[in-house]
């Protein structure tokens, strides 16, 4: 205990130290001091809130504080935040010496900070330049600014500065926004009573607030009124009659933001790009890639099913849905979940164990490398692969299947004997080159191959990688902001759309052949809607994670269906192809419906023949130093995410011709290490 408080008169000391040297320099050297801050150059401007607007330039909502600016504020209203805050506000120059003095001595008798002596002016640089961090350095930097306030700009314009920052509560900054948060009321309309109520608040909002602490406003209330008679602005009688004026505070009004997932990832995407501060006062206009039709049409969709899917006794209470422009990997929609107030986990932009849904990846890489070909004979009769024992989850499966029924059907010992032809390396190449971000080392196993992970993939990223098949071979990545700029119209950042090529065109083709007939006789069929469309269903171990991924030439969707703490979902048909493409329908039809989507009936693509004998895979240039690739323009925007920003990704190298013949190749049983096979998945 001695040694606790010695500690804390020891910090006293010092923090009277660091200001009594602060004090005599800024009584000496206040030019100096402006100069030196860099405020010499600095104009005022009100803080503005940030307007996120959809990619039509519509907006689609404000963020940061509400703000009511004013240029002139009642008397009443002055004398009494002066006497209340900082009651030496005109005799001082940003730093009341007195009034710390003051405070030191009482810190030092009560052996703690019991009392602070912050200035008006030091408030208001803390406010606009600073954070809220009880450092001496910190508090340091808020005197030097102080006095460089005071040098630069009259006690007026200080005082109106500060009356227009300071933040009231109800997401309120400035003293006019919270007459009419909490009364409604214009601040030359407030009585007395009024008035007293919302200085008290300045001292602090959350404690006052009269939703959870009317008493205690009250009292606050009684204190500033008490005040105000004490220094002589008010007499005795009139602070009595001030006390009994009626005051009714109104209800606090919920703000109700659209699109709650959605605009919550921007504003995390913008914090790691300008900073809280900048984003909620600084009057940016952020503009995205989001259709404001497909996002509505979104939200409907899966809230719609989600709803439907509780109605039937099945237990999934989560889902998400993330629509991809194959041309440029804009994002059209982002859905994170139905329910905001229960949950706030964004599912759209967090891993799930993939299931079926990655196995298009390295049948296309195998296609690519080829290996085989879309008519290549599989085994698909369930054996051991070094220990790794996949079965398929249809006792009527063939023994044997041809690489385009395999995927069709989603076989799933066809599949890993695909990708052990293939080989762990290069698969592992090719998913990183269609942009999974989160492989570990721990992945590299044959389980891979029916979606076996240890973070999975979210589904923004899965979106972002079937790009891949409709767009010839090509993806961007995903990106929802497409450009910053600040009030003056200066561009923070600005997204300049860039491909690289993780497959060929002709393998492409082949793929999207093949997950076409996946909608039309496979697994997929209840995603079926009036235009050709192609896709891949997916269902993990005890249907977690329930997926389907679909497309047009307009645009890739993926679709999640679960539930965000891992738990099983349990009832009738909890498959991909029963719960998740029905979303997928519902909302690609309603595109289609409002002409959002092209109007052409359904038809197969034509496909060029592949040759059946495996030959040197198609040519991908690749640069000759990975390392001195040009990245993704993005104007300003350094330090985004890679997802955001839609870096190259390296593509994998092509190998040689195969040595052995094709009959071969399927025969034999690649084993890789035991110490990268696992068992369970």
């Amino acid at each position: 205990m001695l040694k606790k408080v010695g500690w804390t008169l020891a910090g006293i000391v010092l923090f009277a130290l660091f200001f009594l040297i602060g004090a005599s320099l800024t009584q000496t050297t206040p030019r100096l001091i402006l100069s030196a801050t860099g405020l010499n150059n600095w104009e005022y401007y009100p803080a503005e809130a940030t307007t996120i607007y959809y990619r039509d330039g519509q907006p689609m909502t404000q963020i940061g504080y509400q703000r009511i600016n004013s240029e002139d504020f009642p008397v009443f209203l002055k004398d009494a935040v002066v006497a209340v805050e900082d009651r030496r506000f005109y005799q001082h120059n940003g730093l009341d010496t007195k009034s710390i003095g003051r405070a030191i001595l009482v810190n030092l008798w009560e052996g703690s900070r019991a009392q602070g002596a912050s200035t008006i002016t030091q408030q208001l640089a803390r406010t606009m330049f600073l954070t809220q961090e009880k450092t001496f350095s910190r508090k340091i930097k808020e005197v030097l600014l102080a006095v460089a306030l005071e040098e630069k700009f009259s006690k007026d314009e200080i005082l109106t500065m500060y009356l227009n920052e300071i933040y009231m509560g109800r997401g309120c900054a400035g003293i006019a926004c919270a007459s009419q948060a909490y009364f409604n009321k214009d601040i030359w309309s407030l009585t007395e009573a009024e008035i007293c109520i919302l200085v008290g608040l300045i001292q602090s909002p959350e404690h006052y607030n009269p939703d959870t602490n009317w008493e205690g406003l009250k009292l606050r209330q009684e204190t500033v009124i008490n005040v105000l008679v004490e220094q002589g602005i008010i007499a005795p009688s009139q602070a009595d009659e001030i006390m009994h004026q009626p005051v009714v505070v109104s209800k606090a009004q919920v703000r109700q933001t659209p699109h709650p997932y959605l605009v919550n990832y921007i504003v995390w995407k913008m914090e790691e790009m300008v900073g809280k501060e900048r984003l909620y006062q600084g009057g940016l206009s952020i503009y995205t890639t989001i259709d404001r039709t497909m996002q509505n049409q979104a939200e409907n969709a899966l809230t719609n099913n989600l709803r439907s899917i509780g109605w039937r006794g099945i237990t999934a209470s989560d889902g998400a849905l993330v629509s991809v422009d194959p041309a440029d990997g804009g994002v059209r929609a982002m859905v994170g979940g139905s329910d905001f107030e229960r949950n706030q986990l964004n599912m759209a932009v967090l891993p799930r164990q993939p299931g079926s849904v990655i196995k298009p990846f390295y049948y296309a890489a195998a296609l690519n490398e080829r290996v085989i070909s879309a008519d290549t004979i599989i085994n698909n009769s369930p054996r051991d692969f070094g220990g790794y024992q996949p079965t398929n989850s249809n006792a009527w499966a063939p023994a044997k299947a041809t690489v385009r029924e395999a995927l069709i059907r989603s076989y799933n010992v066809a599949s890993v004997e695909i990708l052990n032809i293939l080989g762990l390396e290069k698969a592992f190449r090719y998913l990183e080159s269609f942009g999974v971000t989160t492989l570990e080392e721990a992945d590299r196993h044959l389980a891979l191959g029916l979606g076996g992970m240890n973070r999975g993939i979210s589904p923004a990223e899965m979106a972002a990688a079937y790009v891949a098949f409709p767009g010839k071979g090509l993806v961007y990545g995903y990106h929802v902001i497409s450009k910053v700029v600040d009030r003056n119209d200066s561009h923070i950042y600005h997204y300049k759309a860039r491909s690289h090529r993780v497959i060929g065109a002709k393998t492409a083709q082949v793929m999207d052949s093949i997950l076409g007939e996946v909608v039309s006789w496979g697994t997929g069929t209840r995603a079926a809607i009036p235009v050709r469309s192609a896709g891949k269903t997916g269902t993990t171990t005890d249907s977690r994670d329930l997926w389907y991924v679909g497309y047009t030439t307009d645009l890739v969707t993926a679709v999640w269906i679960g539930n965000s703490d891992g738990t099983p979902v349990t009832g009738s048909g909890a498959f991909g192809g029963s719960l998740a493409a029905p979303v997928w329908r519902e909302y690609m039809s309603s595109l289609y419906y409002q002409g959002v989507l092209e109007q052409k009936p359904f038809r197969s693509p034509q496909v060029e023949p592949v040759e059946q004998e495996p030959e040197a895979p198609e040519e991908i240039e690749l640069p000759e130093n990975p390392d001195d690739q040009d990245e993704t323009e993005t104007g300003e925007g350094e330090g985004i995410p890679k997802e955001e920003l839609g870096d190259d990704i390296l593509t994998p190298e092509p190998e040689s011709e195969a040595d052995l013949d094709e009959e071969e190749v399927i025969q034999l049983e690649h084993t890789p290490d035991a110490d990268s096979i696992v068992n369970n998945y």
